[in-house]
């Protein structure tokens, strides 16, 4: 004998089907956002090693104050012609010391520094020079 379902167990399915959905989405937006974030580190370590290049042949770092490597930074992308980036890193510099940071894609409050010393380190404040 075959059986319809009445309103309340159609409503109960979708619920559930609802819910495993929700659960799915948020799973892939975290995943979605720690690959953002893997992408970002290796761009991060990337222009890095640029910047440690150019050192090494003209014996001090470009000097900027807090620029946009996406937006600013004229004299670092002068010195250095295959600095390109999509994303948010910024370069402060005073000649001899350097940081490099960017905002982290999964926590908002969770900043990506590196420097001379090749290291990517989670903060929550960015360091002085």
């Amino acid at each position: 004998m075959k059986k319809n379902f009445d309103k309340k167990e159609s409503i109960f399915v979708l619920v559930i089907i609802s819910v495993f959905s929700l659960i799915v989405l948020s799973f892939s937006v975290n995943i979605i956002s720690k690959t953002k974030d893997l992408i970002l580190q290796a761009n991060l370590s990337a222009i890095n090693t640029l910047i440690l290049e150019n050192y090494l042949q003209k014996n001090h770092f470009p000097k900027e104050n807090n620029c946009n490597i996406k937006n600013d930074c004229f004299v670092l992308k002068k010195e250095i012609l295959t600095l390109y980036s999509e994303d948010d890193i910024y370069y402060n510099s005073d000649g001899e010391n350097y940081v490099l940071y960017t905002q982290s894609f999964t926590d908002g409050k969770i900043f990506f520094v590196t420097g001379s010393d090749l290291t990517i380190d989670r903060v929550f404040i960015i360091p002085e020079l």
